[in-house]
């Protein structure tokens, strides 16, 4: 038996090459798990990709035209011009409009009031009201802000055209912005949601399948004839996370690429380091099965708890959808206990700024020591509750 410098019997090699070929060979004749590994982080990925927008689109409107001038016809025009808004109702009455919105076929109603058209040619200020239904307060804030913006816009045209006839020649802006948006810079959508969604993919299933390997023995039986032999519980957690490391690490760096290919994502910076840090969310999320699976008995079990450790967190404090920095502070610290809220910022510094290890080093080191205390823990448990 190997000692290390202090006399202090250390992992053997030999032995966690047994468990590992042992748990390769279980892995691949398992044909459930394997199609698992294989076709569903591709298939979260389209799930997410496609069905989390945060981008407001042709909106479904009514618009209630009290006016009915050329002014009012000259207004809708230009909202619906838009990509925001797609005006599809023009109820006749004040209550038939509010119908819309009480029947959620709208959640925008524009009420043109009569006089518009008269008091935009005396100079006067022609007042509309838009009715926005606020509960969902995403959307309505995106379309209180849209709406400010194209009215803004079309108020500024009236002004210039009336400068224009006096012939007096001034700019309406005094400080103009010259924008520049850097790291997604046609502010796609896809862009910000795919890379946080890799995170969650690996979080949703790898911890679920390394999970139920160790549950899955115990309930056959199998795992007994671990018990009677000399292996140590860090040979046996090595031994048995290590396959899956290699096989969804591998698995999960095509899933980024064919992220990055069929979505159209930037890649700027090293993939060997992208990869390096793949590899280490796997190794950490398969952890997270083991420790799941030491104090679990059955497979249903596991599956909860691993559902509700690791999936919810991972779309709650993976820095994904909402940014942590939105939170409050003892909820930040809480967030460090998932590795999602490491390996989204790295990256995306990585992928997306280009960032070489000195720009991604705090998420990195990390991750490394996520690892590290990951299955440090979980070999504690596999000795405390006497599994081995």
């Amino acid at each position: 038996m190997p000692y290390n410098n202090k006399g202090v019997r250390s992992m053997n090699a030999r032995r966690i090459l047994i468990i590992m070929k042992w748990e390769f060979v279980h892995l691949i004749r398992d044909p459930v798990s394997l199609i698992i590994s294989l076709f569903m982080p591709f298939f979260m990925l389209f799930l997410f990709g496609y069905s989390m927008c945060f981008e407001l689109k042709e909106m479904p409107t009514a618009v209630f035209d009290m006016d009915h001038s050329s002014a009012s016809r000259d207004y809708i025009e230009t909202i619906n011009s838009t990509q925001y808004f797609n005006i599809k109702y023009y109820p006749k009455s004040y209550k038939e409009a509010i119908s819309h919105l009480d029947r959620g076929t709208t959640k925008l109603v524009i009420v043109i009031p009569s006089h518009f058209g008269r008091n935009l040619k005396e100079n006067k200020p022609a007042i509309i009201q838009p009715l926005v239904d606020a509960s969902f307060i995403n959307s309505a804030q995106f379309i209180i802000n849209y709406l400010h913006g194209i009215n803004a816009t079309y108020s500024s045209n009236i002004i210039t055209d009336y400068i224009n006839k006096k012939g007096v020649d001034i700019g309406l802006e005094p400080v103009k912005i010259s924008l520049r948006t850097w790291y997604n810079q046609s502010l796609r959508d896809f862009t910000f949601t795919i890379t946080g969604m890799y995170s969650v993919v690996m979080m949703g299933f790898i911890p679920l399948l390394s999970a139920l390997a160790i549950v899955r023995e115990k309930e056959s039986g199998s795992i007994q004839q671990i018990f009677v032999s000399p292996v140590k519980p860090t040979e046996y957690i090595a031994g048995k996370m290590l396959p899956y490391v290699i096989f969804l690490g591998l698995d999960n760096v095509l899933v980024v690429l064919f992220g990055v290919w069929w979505f159209d994502i930037p890649f700027r910076g090293s993939f060997f380091l992208l990869m390096w840090g793949v590899f280490m969310m796997v190794f950490a999320t398969v952890g997270l099965g083991f420790l799941i699976s030491t104090f679990t008995r059955n497979q249903l079990t596991a599956m909860l708890i691993g559902i509700v450790f690791t999936l919810m967190p991972a779309f709650i404090f993976g820095d994904s959808i909402s940014p942590l920095m939105n939170m409050p502070e003892g909820w930040q610290l809480y967030a460090a206990l998932f590795p999602a809220r490491f390996f989204t910022g790295f990256c995306r510094a990585v992928m997306l700024r280009g960032a070489g290890l000195a720009g991604c080093w705090q998420d990195a080191l990390s991750l490394l020591i996520y690892c590290t205390a990951i299955f440090a823990v979980a070999s504690f448990s596999v000795k405390k509750n006497k599994i081995m």
